[in-house]
């Protein structure tokens, strides 16, 4: 999780996991106060993933609580592991925690799922502006 000033990303390419998208979704950007979360799912996500992504949720509310964020992106980060679950599962994980964010009120961007892209964000610089946790059923 990366607390930033802004985030901006443009998918550029499709891939066979890539999600159907708008012309709209296809660029999209969130201004401060911003907390970005790369997402990733493992293998061992696979067997609750309703479980993985309310916990997922508690650990994001729990550092927006602390920077004082109102905005959050979520942006599916394959490349933090090398055990991933399925495309399908990664999916139904972020989906829900959009969803779970989404209800608690806080404003959320997803940016498309599976789908190359290019990504701008400029990172802040205090203690928990940079974190990572894990999340296990």
């Amino acid at each position: 999780m990366l607390h930033s000033d802004y985030f901006k990303y443009e998918v550029m390419e499709k891939t066979r996991f890539s999600e159907e998208i708008t012309k709209n979704e296809k660029r999209g950007d969130m201004n401060e106060p911003v907390l970005v979360v790369l997402v990733c799912s493992e293998k061992s996500d696979e067997k609750d993933p309703n479980i993985v992504a309310e916990k997922a949720v508690d650990a994001i509310i729990d550092i927006i609580r602390q920077v004082k964020a109102l905005n959050v992106v979520l942006h599916s980060f394959a490349h933090l592991s090398d055990s991933l679950s399925s495309p399908s599962v990664a999916k139904i994980i972020i989906d829900r925690m959009h969803h779970m964010l989404t209800l608690k009120g806080y404003n959320v961007l997803k940016t498309p799922f599976g789908w190359r892209d290019t990504f701008e964000l400029r990172v802040k610089s205090h203690p928990i502006s940079k974190v990572s946790r894990s999340v296990l059923s």
